[in-house]
């Protein structure tokens, strides 16, 4: 499919929660990119931003969606349970699509997910965000100046009390938190020190019967060196480190970086423009799909379904050696 430079690429979203208000709002400031239509069980959602951001068709499924709003390719934002079969059912229209994470709740969901989008050769991209997030790519750059990147840390503590208590998610996804949320800072693992040649895992499960108490050792290509560390039940949040030559890199939380030096000095970045107003990764994310419709090649950091089952099988690692906490 090749689209005319000269206009945006026509989108239309598949899903009415915060989660499809948070892209619609991101999409102000990607110019190459313009929203034509809604689709949502819930049409009174559908409704309400279809009014607010000027969507001009509202349909009550994807396939009315695509007839009626003849959009370039699909965004499917839908609820972590109902995004598996989602996802196959929109690749037979063939157009491109943005699939929000988790594509799928167990490894074995994301396989065939990926299979399909394989088998039918249709150009996809999965929304890992923080990949794009602008501080992220200045604070690397900062520890790759003074020469190379020796360890990554990621801490990676889930707030399982709050997830409960929002009432939002089901008791499938709360099982499969691992999947359906911890894969974000999991990832973050891969997208610094790349695909992982060494994994020693340790899990423990106090409530979670998946795991809820982590800690792994790996070894990433050219001798860089990672940990990850997750305590679900303890105060504590997301949090990585990235240690360099007389220089670390702390993100802490994620969306700030505070460099320090050997010498004791240190100092402070700040993200992007776009990533202060609206959330952060999102116009990032959103230009790379633009690119990705356009050329039919997506470009890293960015992950396609293929990238997308990598991350969720590392997770599967990570939780293989769960025991009960005796």
């Amino acid at each position: 499919m090749t689209i005319d430079t000269s206009r945006p690429v026509k989108v239309g979203l598949i899903g009415a929660g915060l989660i499809a208000r948070q892209h619609l709002t991101a999409m102000s400031r990607v110019p190459g990119l313009e929203a034509v239509g809604i689709a949502s069980r819930t049409r009174a959602k559908a409704e309400a931003l279809a009014a607010e951001f000027g969507l001009l068709h509202v349909c009550d499924s994807p396939g009315e969606l695509v007839r009626q709003a003849a959009p370039d390719a699909l965004m499917v934002l839908v609820s972590p349970q109902a995004m598996a079969p989602l996802a196959l059912e929109c690749l037979d229209f063939g157009l491109p699509l943005f699939l929000e994470k988790p594509v799928g709740l167990s490894v074995e969901e994301a396989e065939s997910v990926a299979g399909a989008a394989a088998e039918k050769n249709v150009p996809n991209m999965v929304g890992f965000n923080r990949r794009h997030y602008s501080i992220f790519q200045k604070g690397l750059a900062k520890v790759l100046e003074r020469g190379r990147l020796l360890s990554v840390i990621v801490e990676g503590s889930e707030r399982m009390h709050v997830a409960r208590a929002t009432g939002r998610f089901t008791d499938e996804v709360l099982r499969a938190w691992v999947f359906a949320n911890a894969t974000h800072t999991i990832d973050l693992l891969r997208h610094f020190g790349g695909e992982p040649e060494e994994v020693c895992a340790f899990a423990t499960s106090l409530h979670e019967p998946l795991g809820d108490q982590f800690v792994a050792a790996l070894r990433f290509p050219g001798g860089v060196l990672g940990s990850f560390t997750g305590n679900w039940h303890s105060p504590g949040g997301w949090g990585v480190v990235l240690k360099g030559e007389g220089v670390t890199a702390e993100f802490r939380p994620l969306e700030t970086c505070r460099l320090t030096y050997a010498d004791g000095t240190s100092e402070t970045l700040e993200p992007d423009a776009d990533d202060a107003a609206v959330k952060p990764g999102f116009c990032g994310q959103q230009r790379a799909f633009v690119d990705m419709v356009r050329t039919g090649a997506l470009a890293a950091p960015s992950l396609d379904l293929g990238g997308a089952l990598l991350t969720m099988r590392l997770a599967g690692r990570l939780i293989a050696p769960v025991r009960p906490l005796s």
